[in-house]
């Protein structure tokens, strides 16, 4: 079926002006990821505007045997939301309604389609926070954060998306509504089928409404960024900051290479104390308001320096200056986006064996030649961004010939230790030749029979996971 012939079908099915996109500049935006590593071309783009619209596009494709590829805010960096061969594109950005909030349970019922940053910015008005956040909150979408459970910052204190979701819509790939949208926390009845489809990566169904749980706003937030003079006791660290800080919702470490980085991309950019050290570690506590708490977390940070697990520090006395400090961490990831191609590992190890695992990220990228590694992560659940530059010096073909190399190195080493090859952003198409490093081979085999479950003509993000279902 040629493309002209692709279009001309689905409007002559969808009829709706607007909903379908066709023309090459506009589709272009839709076909390309973040990493710049994964694109494809895709014979047009659907924007349907509700649950109704979808459900008719799901059956218009699959009427016309084709393959449909669901789209949040394209922001993952594993190839799972772009196409690869020939798919159309689904995307749910114009779900874009926040559609009630419900005071006496605290949850809040939104469309897919609405982004991250939307969602903070209406909680805040009403007192509440929404406790999943990202680097991308500009530009991410609920419902592909939910398609791949996304984590970010605020783990260690209140868990991924999964944790926050009570319910969901999802449209399934026979165009059947599956629907049961309720606030409840205590609904004991049976199976509990949201969690089939939370992090499915959109293989499974197209989710486009949820109700997610909002938490009150913490009356004050403590921010500091400590200087460790070595990486070797940061298991320690960790410990101690959990004991000590009890309100403890965010620890985030970035290496020394990395700010260097973010200042050659920044040339303003300050290194953060009088002299660089081996890496900075971003600490976050929620407390309650006025002096005393504040005096109360100085004199926990006074003890972790005093300990020697932390060299120096740098407390926030203001909001802008607590954002500083996070512009450190959100700044050194846009750095790298900016800088070059880059194969990105998103691992989680054990806390335990950060130091070592970090050590030998750092000696794998100098044995492969040609990159310059830089790491930066969530410590207080093991999540490490890897991230394995390449130099201007060494061809992008040569750079790209790396990657499945590096890959199975490193999956191999993160099984060793027992982590996963996955800490939030799935597995697209990057990973699947992977996934046995994390998956046993039972699990694999029910997954594949839920994918030709729900999904017999695979028709629903093909290739993500698994290479054929």
């Amino acid at each position: 079926m040629g493309v002209t012939s692709v279009v001309e079908q689905l409007k002559a099915e969808l009829g709706s002006p607007g909903l379908v996109l066709s023309e090459a500049d506009e589709v272009a935006a839709y076909t390309s990821d973040w990493t710049r590593k994964f694109s494809g071309v895709a014979p047009a783009v659907l924007r349907p505007r509700d649950t109704d619209e979808v459900r008719r596009c799901v059956l218009a494709c699959r009427k016309l045997g084709l393959a449909l590829v669901p789209q949040g805010g394209n922001t993952g960096l594993v190839g799972g939301s772009v196409p690869r061969a020939g798919e159309v594109v689904l995307s749910l950005s114009r779900l874009n309604k926040i559609e009630n909030f419900d005071a006496a349970s605290a949850t809040v019922q939104v469309q897919a389609g609405v982004v991250l940053q939307a969602l903070h910015e209406d909680l805040a008005g009403r007192g509440c926070v929404f406790p999943v956040d990202l680097g991308a909150r500009g530009s991410c979408q609920i419902g592909g954060m939910i398609a791949t459970n996304a984590g970010g910052i605020k783990v260690l204190r209140y868990g991924h998306m999964r944790e926050q979701v009570l319910s969901l819509e999802v449209v399934l790939a026979d165009g059947t509504v599956m629907s049961n949208l309720h606030g409840l926390k205590k609904n004991n009845t049976g199976l509990d089928l949201k969690h089939v489809f939370i992090g499915s990566e959109g293989m499974l169904g197209i989710i486009t409404r949820a109700v997610l749980q909002a938490r009150p706003a913490p009356e004050a937030v403590q921010t500091a960024l400590l200087a460790l003079d070595t990486r070797d006791r940061l298991p320690e660290l960790l410990t101690m900051l959990r004991e000590r800080l009890r309100g403890l919702s965010s620890l985030e470490i970035i290496t020394q290479d990395s700010i260097a980085l973010y200042k050659e991309v920044e040339p303003g950019t300050r290194e953060p104390f009088d002299k660089a050290y081996p890496a900075c570690v971003i600490v976050e506590e929620e407390t309650g308001a006025g002096e005393n708490e504040r005096d109360g977390f100085l004199e926990r940070l006074s003890g972790v320096i005093e300990s020697g697990l932390a060299a120096d520090a740098v407390v926030a006395e203001s909001e802008a200056q607590a954002q500083a400090i996070w512009r450190l961490r959100d700044g050194v990831t846009e750095a790298i986006s900016r800088a070059g191609l880059t194969h990105k590992f998103d691992v989680t190890v054990p806390p335990g064996a950060l130091p070592g695992f970090l050590t030998q990220m750092e000696r794998f990228g100098d044995e492969a030649g040609g990159l310059r590694t830089l790491l930066f992560g969530h410590l207080g659940d093991g999540n490490v961004h890897v991230n394995m530059m390449q130099k201007p010096e060494l061809p992008e073909d040569e750079f790209l010939a790396k990657g499945p190399a590096l890959a199975e190195r490193i999956y191999s080493l993160v099984a060793e230790l027992k982590g996963s090859i996955s800490a939030e952003h799935g597995i697209g198409i990057a990973k699947r030749a992977y996934l046995h490093h994390s998956r046993t081979a039972e699990e694999i085999s029910l997954m594949r029979g839920m994918k030709r479950l729900l999904d017999p003509d695979n028709i629903l993000n093909p290739g993500v996971l698994f290479e054929s279902a």
